[in-house]
């Protein structure tokens, strides 16, 4: 295994098992077909030689440590279909210089990105609710992070996102540009631990139209209608 060069997964294949090409450090290609949905922990962790991969639109979740310390992967295309991206999946690719996070992911694990000292900017989408600790802990390249859930939880702690670290203090550092809207938990993140921050613009408020009972938009005789069942039927309410 650790002399593999290169390998095809069959089409019958729907998962990479946890630690099934783990430092395979001469593996220089992988070709993933549709069928596969998830790829396990540690799957590709410490192939060392692979450059590039191409996931699949089909796969929904990327394991803890998938590829953590594939230091010479400098392209990773993450599919639309992907919701997690686990703890540590790209720890340590310090040759990684760009990656797109699709909308659909919901939550970027503990450590993920820790250690990418060559990315340079990245743009977490409005769907992911909770960044973890040290997920972009020792990005010593990175300059910019634009964060566009207003309410997005980041991990509290100075390393969560830092570009540098004081080991005396335990303390982490960050003298690039946090991005996102006013008054939003990114905002909040960047004051608590003095770190620039800029704004993307104020937080969109929808406006509710009164006697709009259902939400659409309008006033309609639905909206009567379901007043009036509420009326009928207030008691269950109770």
């Amino acid at each position: 295994m650790y002399n593999l060069t290169s390998i095809t997964i069959l089409d019958s294949v729907t998962s990479i098992d946890n630690g099934v090409f783990y430092y395979c450090d001469a593996l220089t290609s992988v070709i993933i077909p549709d069928s596969v949905t998830s790829i396990g922990n540690s799957a590709f962790s410490g192939c060392e030689s692979l450059t590039s991969i191409t996931i699949p639109n089909s796969v929904t979740s990327i394991g803890h440590d998938a590829f953590a310390y594939c230091h010479n992967l400098k392209l990773i295309a993450i599919p639309d279909s992907v919701i997690s991206i686990g703890d540590f999946a790209f720890q340590g690719c310090s040759g990684l210089t760009s990656i797109t996070i699709p909308d659909r992911v919901t939550s970027i694990g503990g450590d993920a990105f820790s250690e990418c000292s060559s990315l340079e900017s990245i743009t977490i989408p409005d769907s992911v609710a909770s960044i973890g600790k040290y997920a972009f802990f020792g990005c010593s390249g990175l300059k910019s992070i634009t964060i566009l859930n207003p309410d997005c939880e980041i991990y509290d702690y100075s390393a969560t996102i830092c570009n540098g670290y004081d080991y005396n203090n335990y303390k982490g550092n960050f003298n690039g540009t946090i991005r996102g809207y006013f008054d939003s938990t990114a905002e909040a993140y960047a004051e608590k631990y003095g770190y620039n921050f800029e704004s993307i613009g104020e937080i969109e408020v929808t406006e509710t139209l009164s006697g709009d009972a259902n939400c659409d938009g309008e006033i309609s005789v639905a909206d009567a209608t379901l007043v009036l069942q509420y009326c009928g039927n207030k008691d269950k309410y109770k």
